[in-house]
C-alpha cells in the first residue's frame, strides 16, 4: 500500500461547515453550525462530544455522504462538498468512512470476499488476490474469512473486516465513526491499536468521532470538542485533556471514572435543543461559571495561550494570545 505522508499543504481544509435539517412548520433543526478546522496528511484528529452534538453528521460531510447548507469542504485542495454525485466518483477511493455498526454494514446472505471485492469491482480497479490477502493480515485476519458470511464472526472481527473494506481502496482520508463503542473494553484496546499501527503505517490521515475521551486519548494528535453543533474547544490531545480551557470539556474529563475518585455531580440542567438554540453561548444554560455576557453574546474559537482554540468568554486557566 502507498505512504501518503507527505509535506505540504492540510489534506482536509473545513470551512464555515454548516447543516440545517427543516423539520416543517418553520422549525430547523441545526446539525452543524459553523465548523472549521484542517487535517494534515498522516494526522489523526478526533470529534468528541455528547450525543447529538452534531459529530456524526459533520463526519458524514466530511466524505460527502451528505451536503452542507454552508461552507466549504476541501480534499487535497479541491473542494469536494459541491460537486455533483458523478464528479465525486472517481474522489471517493481517496475518502472512506468506518461504520459503528460493523453487523448493518454488510450484506448477511453475502459472503466476506464479495464486500471487500465489491469496491474494486465499482472503481474498475484489478482484483490481486494476494493484495487482500495482505490487507488481511494487517488488519489481523486470516485469507480464509474471505469464504465466510459476515454472521459467523465476533463483533471486533467484522469490525476488523470494516476497517479492511474502508481500506482496500488505499484512501488518504479514513473517517471513522465511534469504531469502537459497540465493543467490550477488551476488544476496544485491540481495534484502537490497530488504528494506530494502520494509520502510522500507511501515512493515513484520520478522523475518529466518539463520546468517550478516554478513548480518543490512544488514538488522537487533536481534539475537536464539539457542543450543538459546534467546537468550543480544538488543540492538542494531551494539552487539552491535561488542561482544559472550556468548561464543557471540563466537564467531560471529570465524567470518566477513575479508581479511588467519586464521579463529579452532573451538570445541571439539560441539553438545549438544537431546534431552538439559546441565544449567546450555546453551554451557558449548564455552565458552572456563566456570567451576564454569556447569555447575550456568542463566542467564536480565538486563540489562548498555547496555540489552543476555544470559544468561550472566559476560558479555564488561560490568557488569551
Amino acid at each position: 500500500m502507498p505512504n501518503y505522508a507527505q509535506t505540504g499543504g492540510p489534506l482536509l481544509q473545513v470551512t464555515g461547515l454548516c447543516r440545517r435539517y427543516p423539520l416543517g412548520k418553520g422549525r430547523v433543526l441545526h446539525a452543524v453550525s459553523g465548523v472549521s478546522f484542517a487535517v494534515e496528511r498522516g494526522e489523526a484528529l478526533a470529534l468528541v462530544g455528547e450525543s447529538g452534538c452534531g459529530k456524526s453528521t459533520l463526519g458524514r460531510l466530511l466524505v460527502a455522504l451528505d451536503r452542507p447548507d454552508s461552507g466549504e469542504v476541501c480534499l487535497g485542495g479541491r473542494v469536494i462538498s459541491r460537486l455533483s454525485d458523478r464528479a465525486l466518483r472517481p474522489l471517493r477511493p481517496r475518502m472512506q468512512m468506518v461504520f459503528q455498526d460493523s453487523l448493518s454494514s454488510f450484506n448477511p446472505r453475502r459472503k466476506v470476499g464479495d464486500a471487500l471485492i465489491e469496491p474494486l469491482k465499482i472503481h474498475r480497479r484489478a482484483y490481486d488476490p494476494a493484495f487482500l490477502e495482505r490487507l488481511l493480515k494487517q488488519v489481523g485476519l486470516p485469507p480464509d474469512v474471505m469464504d465466510r458470511l459476515p454472521g459467523s464472526f465476533s463483533g471486533g472481527q467484522r469490525q476488523r473486516l470494516n476497517i479492511a473494506r474502508a481500506l482496500v481502496l488505499e484512501p488518504e482520508l479514513l473517517v471513522a465513526d465511534e469504531p469502537v463503542s459497540a465493543l467490550d473494553v477488551s476488544l476496544q484496546a485491540q481495534i484502537i491499536n490497530l488504528l494506530g499501527e494502520l494509520r502510522r503505517s500507511l501515512g493515513l490521515a484520520c478522523v475518529f468521532i466518539s463520546h468517550d475521551l478516554s478513548v480518543v486519548r490512544q488514538m488522537s494528535d487533536r481534539i475537536a470538542v464539539m457542543y450543538l453543533g459546534r467546537i468550543v474547544e480544538l488543540g492538542e490531545t494531551l494539552a487539552v485533556m491535561e488542561q482544559p480551557s472550556h468548561p464543557y470539556t471540563h466537564a467531560l474529563l471529570q465524567a470518566i471514572p477513575r479508581l479511588n475518585r467519586p464521579l463529579p455531580p452532573p451538570l445541571s440542567g439539560d441539553v438545549p435543543s438544537p431546534i431552538d438554540l439559546p441565544a449567546g453561548c450555546p453551554f451557558h444554560t449548564r455552565c458552572p461559571s456563566v456570567q451576564a455576557r454569556c447569555a447575550q453574546e456568542r463566542p467564536e474559537l480565538r486563540t489562548v495561550d498555547g496555540g489552543r482554540e476555544v470559544a468561550c468568554h472566559y476560558p479555564m486557566n488561560q490568557g488569551v494570545a
